[in-house]
Order: structure tokens, then C-alpha cells, then sequence
């Protein structure tokens, strides 16, 4: 036995021989450890089985917990269901009693021997080891009773043991499937050669859908060593579980489409969009698209794992697309979408307006706008030619399918302005623009106060932000404003009018991104119009993941934070463990989601900070507490 690591220390054959119970229970006891239970921390690992065969009891030690008999007979219960039935109400005043009884039935009927006297179990100062020997002997017809269950569950899968079946995660995919049907999406393409990928999302999935933990690292689960106690501990978790609230029914509000090709394609070339349904429960994911004239079109959908979906499709006729998107048969948020399939450029669909297509003044910025949203798939291009000069252009699509052009003449003088879609020109370029010296009377309007005029400063979503505007030099005429908003939708300004011909411009800000508020006098634009206004939206922000949830040392933190209309601003993240900060790992995702890891190494409590500038997202600070996990060691 030395040879095998259990030691002999302090006994002797003749105490064995003379019937030591004490001594014999720890060397029984020693052989369980080494060889059955394989666990450095045997009592730890016992108290966790122990825990999730008999939840209801309440066990938090091997000694008084088991003192009144009730654990007891929930354990043989539990073995032999409906024996004891009403364990939990047994009289403590009747401890030897209700021992004896437990102990008679388990001799009985499991032929499991009574290691220990009633009375000594029902004694407060009853040897641990005692207990634990006695209590293990039990696993046996546990593990064959998890194992009947197992197959009633996944019958059409060959289930022989708690080990090595268990290994490559197949068995685990369709258990998870089995008891939360429809979390599985691709259940059919489960298969042996994709182990590591299995075994990670079924841990993930049993956690979002059943409640059941992960008590096992993945490349636990995956080993050959891995021990009967501690698959049994997790596997018995199944038989408790339950639908977790949001899986029971899936929730398609909770899934996000996003993507050009939800709006927008091209005649023949992949248009591809995401759906992200990682937090919206138990469901399947349709997609269903129809082209102009009715007919079908079969999109190409990918299971990248743990929620996310990669959608393409390839337009076959020019026209609007239904695109209908649907989880647990419900229409995810926004569904059903058009999109439309541009066809070739078509210069006489371009609309153009502004008074920059027509009127200029040196050293001022001139505008004009391009709707295109017709005009088939092309780029905007534009150029001025003065006499001496020819300023640049600049172009920017505001909106989808709108541009806005913006120059600035450097001398008077009449000037062409040349207007091209996919390099033809639009109907009515070239342009002549007249380039004045005289001032309008916009150009004597003052902006005398108020935060729209701090450019660089981020303001908060919901906030009014203001602009004081004095027009008394300018004569009479009429003040006008309008802002074009984070989604290029027209966003109203309020106009106070105050003494002395001055008044406060105020824009209610609701979503995060920029704004651009054009300010005129008499149609024309003041100085430094238009004014851009830039504004965060911290709620707009959600952090979703296991690395956000309570979890073992070792385990990986892994979490998302989407940012897609938290409009501009600055992400920050800062997980501070028992032993100060953690570093935490970061990269950008697809559509503004910023993937986010840490690596807990020690056991307590760990907060996570997740900012969007300076102000805590919807849920944060989020606590997690990170346990030690009892380390599997080979027999």
C-alpha cells in the first residue's frame, strides 16, 4: 500500500485484526479516496455530490448534519424513491430511532453494511471519517441510478458509463437538447470531431437554460481521467434543473438583426447581415426571404456558436426584398425588413438641392444635397472650377442613398460646379455658381453662448443642449434650425425667442451618435453652421456572457459588451479581484461589440466596471464569485 501512496502510519495487524473500528473506517476510508473518489479534497468533493443528490437537505458538514437521521433517509430515498417519502418531518427527537430504520433498509434492500452504530452516527461528536466511509458507499447505486435516468432522457444514444461516454461532448449536446428543446440549433451537425466545441457550448447552454454550473473546466470533462463522482456530481444537476425564466419561452425581442444587407444589395453578389440570440432563450432561428416578384430566395445561415448567426443571400432580381426573421417563431425586433436591390446606376433618378448649387461667398462654406436612394448602385463624385482657383469638394453619405457636398469658394466670380453619379453627370451640371463679395445678412448673426458651440465635448442622450444666437445686426428676417440626426432622420429644434431680437436654440438629444443642427437666416446658413454635436448614450449599452456570471478559478472570463448605439464615446473595463486589478483583454467585434476576457486566478469575490464615458452600462457593477474547484487527480 505504501507503494501506492496510502499511508500505514499509526497502524498496526494486530489492531486491524482486533477489530479497531475506528482505525479500520480510516483505512476503508483512504481506499475510497484513492482509488473510488480521486480527489485531493475528498471531503470537499463529497460535500458537493452530497449536495446535489439531496438539495433539499440542506447538508453542510459530515458530522451534526447527520445526527437526526433525516439526511440519512433522504440518501436511501433518493436510492430507493418512495421508501422514505417523509424524511423531511421525521421527529429529532427520534435520531437513533429514525438511523436505525434508515440503516436496516439500506442493509436490506442496497446490501450496504452498517459501518457504525445508530448512536454513534446520532452523536454530535461522531468521527468525520466515520461518516464520509459510510455515506460513500451509497455512490454505487446513485451512479446506476443517474445512469437509468441518463437513458430515459437520450434514448437513442449509447450511454454505458459517467466517464469516458461523456468525453467528447455528444452525449452532453443531446441531454442539453433533450431537456431545453430548441437551445441546441444545430444539434444534427453535433458530431465526435468537434469535442472541444461541443463540450464549451453545452456547458454554456445547460448554465443559460437549465441553471445547471459548470463545475468542470472543459478540458476536464474531455479527459480520460476524469472520475465517476465528479461527472456524476455535474450530470445530477440535470435531474434538478429546471427551464431557466427566458428559455421556458423564447424571446425574440432579445435578438438583434443587424447588417447592410438588411436594407440594402446588389444584383448578384452576397448581401450578408448577423442575428445575435445569445441572450434570448430556448429557439430556432428562420429566416425567410422573398425577392420583387414573390419568389423565394434561400439564404445561407451559419451557426457561429453561442448565439451568433451569419446570414447571406444573393439578389436575383432588381426590386424590394422581404426579409423575414423569426425566433421561437416570433418576429425579432424590426422584422419584417425591406431591402432594396439597386439596380445600374441611373443618373436621371439623382435629386439635387441647396443654395450652394446656385450662390457662394468667398472664405464661406456652401452646401448642397444628393438624394440617390433611387439612382442604382454608384458613388458620388464632385468638383468647382473658378477662374484662378478650384476648390475641393467634400462629400459625405449622411444618410442612406443622401450626400451632402460641401465647398468653400476662395474668390467671387461665377464658378462651375460639376456633379457626377458613377462618373455621369447629373442632370443639370455642370452648375454655375455665382461667387459673391457682399455679405448676406446670415453672415451677421452671432452665436453668443450655449454647449452646442463646444464641438469636442460628448454630451449625454436626453439631455437639451443649447445655443444662444443674437440677430440684431443682421435686420429683419426669419431664424430657422433643424438637425439631422444619428440615423439621418430630421430631428426638431426648439426656437426661444428672447429680448432684443436674441434667442436660445435647444435640441433634445434621444440616441447616441452625432447630430448635425443647421442654423439659418433668412435660408441661409450663419456662421459655423452646421454646428455638430456629438452625444454618448451609455444605456444603449449591454454586457452579456459567462465571464459575467459566477464561475471556478481557471475558468476563462469571457463576456461581449454591445456598443452599436451608444453613439460616440469611450469604453473602458475594469475587473478588480481579491488581489487588486485584473487585466483584461480586448478586441472589436463585428457591428461595434467589443469582445472583453479575463483570467480569474485566485478564489473570492471579483467586480466587474464596465464604463461607457465615465458612466456605468445598464447592469454594471456587475459582481462575480469565483470558486475553487477540488482538482481531479489520476488513480
Amino acid at each position: 500500500m505504501s507503494s501506492e501512496g496510502i499511508s500505514l502510519t499509526a497502524m498496526s495487524n494486530e489492531e486491524i485484526m482486533g477489530g479497531n473500528v475506528k482505525l479500520i473506517l480510516g483505512l476503508v476510508w483512504m481506499l475510497i479516496q484513492k482509488y473510488h473518489i480521486q480527489a485531493e479534497d475528498a471531503r470537499r468533493a463529497m460535500l458537493d455530490w452530497i449536495q446535489v443528490v439531496i438539495p433539499e437537505a440542506n447538508i453542510k458538514n459530515f458530522t451534526t448534519d447527520w445526527n437526526n437521521g433525516r439526511a440519512l433517509s433522504a440518501l436511501v430515498d433518493k436510492c430507493i424513491p418512495g421508501t422514505l417519502p417523509d424524511w423531511n418531518i421525521l421527529d429529532e427527537s427520534s435520531a437513533v430511532e429514525n438511523i436505525t430504520n434508515a440503516m436496516q433498509i439500506a442493509e436490506e434492500d442496497l446490501s450496504i453494511p452498517a459501518l457504525l452504530a445508530p448512536d454513534d452516527m446520532a452523536n454530535p461528536e461522531v468521527d468525520e471519517l466515520s461518516i464520509m466511509t459510510y455515506i460513500s458507499c451509497f455512490n454505487s447505486q446513485l451512479f446506476n441510478n443517474l445512469l437509468f435516468w441518463l437513458r430515459a432522457k437520450v434514448p437513442h444514444r449509447s450511454i454505458e458509463n459517467l466517464t469516458l461516454d461523456w468525453n467528447n461532448g455528444v452525449n452532453l449536446a443531446f441531454l442539453v437538447e433533450a431537456l431545453a428543446p430548441g437551445c441546441w440549433s444545430d444539434i444534427d451537425s453535433v458530431s465526435p470531431d468537434t469535442a472541444e466545441n461541443n463540450v464549451r457550448t453545452g456547458l454554456k447552454l445547460a448554465y443559460d437554460a437549465l441553471g445547471v454550473s459548470p463545475r468542470m473546466r472543459v478540458e476536464e470533462f474531455m479527459s480520460h481521467e476524469v472520475t465517476e463522482l465528479a461527472m456524476a456530481t455535474y450530470m445530477w444537476q440535470f435531474r434538478n434543473g429546471k427551464i431557466t425564466a427566458g428559455y421556458a419561452e423564447g424571446n425574440a425581442q432579445r435578438c438583434i438583426a443587424s447588417g447592410l444587407g438588411l436594407t440594402r444589395g446588389t444584383l448578384g453578389e452576397p448581401a450578408n447581415f448577423t442575428v445575435h440570440a445569445g441572450n434570448a432563450g430556448v429557439g430556432k432561428l428562420h429566416v425567410k426571404i422573398s425577392n420583387p416578384g414573390s419568389e423565394p430566395i434561400f439564404p445561407l445561415v451559419e451557426d457561429l456558436g453561442l448565439g451568433e448567426y451569419s446570414v447571406s443571400y444573393v439578389p436575383n432580381q432588381y426590386g424590394d426584398y422581404v426579409i423575414s426573421v423569426t425566433w421561437a417563431e416570433q418576429h425579432v425586433s424590426g422584422s419584417p425588413f425591406k431591402a432594396v436591390v439597386l439596380g445600374p446606376p441611373d443618373v436621371t433618378k439623382c435629386i439635387l438641392s441647396g443654395e450652394g448649387l446656385h450662390v457662394a461667398r468667398p472664405g464661406w462654406p456652401s452646401e448642397f444635397l444628393v438624394n440617390a436612394q433611387t439612382a442604382g448602385v454608384g458613388h458620388l463624385t464632385a468638383n468647382i472650377q473658378g477662374a484662378n482657383s478650384n476648390p475641393s469638394v467634400e462629400i459625405e453619405e449622411y444618410a442612406e442613398g443622401k450626400f451632402r457636398g460641401t465647398y468653400v469658394a476662395k474668390e467671387s466670380g461665377d464658378h462651375d460646379l460639376f456633379v457626377y453619379w458613377s462618373n455621369e453627370p447629373v442632370p443639370g451640371s455642370p452648375f454655375l455658381v455665382h461667387v459673391e463679395e457682399a455679405l448676406p445678412p446670415s453672415a451677421l448673426i452671432k452665436t453668443t453662448g450655449g454647449r452646442m458651440l463646444q464641438s469636442e465635448m460628448v454630451h449625454r442622450a436626453g439631455e437639451s443642449i443649447e445655443l444662444d444666437v443674437d440677430t440684431q445686426d443682421a435686420g429683419d428676417g426669419q431664424l430657422a434650425a433643424v438637425a439631422i440626426g444619428p440615423k439621418g432622420d430630421a430631428v426638431p429644434v426648439e426656437i426661444i425667442a428672447n429680448r432684443n431680437k436674441t434667442f436660445t436654440l435647444k435640441l433634445l438629444t434621444s440616441r447616441g451618435g452625432r447630430y448635425l443642427v443647421n442654423v439659418y437666416f433668412n435660408a441661409s446658413h450663419i456662421p459655423n453652421s452646421p454646428f455638430k454635436v456629438r452625444v454618448c448614450n451609455p444605456e444603449a449599452i449591454w454586457a452579456e456572457g459567462p465571464g459575467l456570471m459566477d464561475s471556478y478559478v481557471g475558468d476563462q472570463g469571457d463576456f461581449q459588451v454591445f456598443t452599436r448605439d451608444a453613439g460616440h464615446g469611450t469604453l473602458s473595463v475594469r475587473v478588480n479581484g481579491p488581489k487588486d486589478k485584473f487585466r483584461v483583454d480586448m478586441w472589436k467585434g463585428a457591428d461595434r461589440t467589443v469582445n472583453c476576457r479575463y483570467n480569474p486566478e485566485v478564489a473570492g469575490k471579483y467586480t466587474i466596471n464596465i464604463k461607457w464615458e465615465d458612466q456605468h452600462v445598464k447592469g454594471s457593477p456587475y459582481t462575480v464569485q469565483v470558486r475553487k474547484r477540488p482538482d481531479i487527480v489520476s488513480g
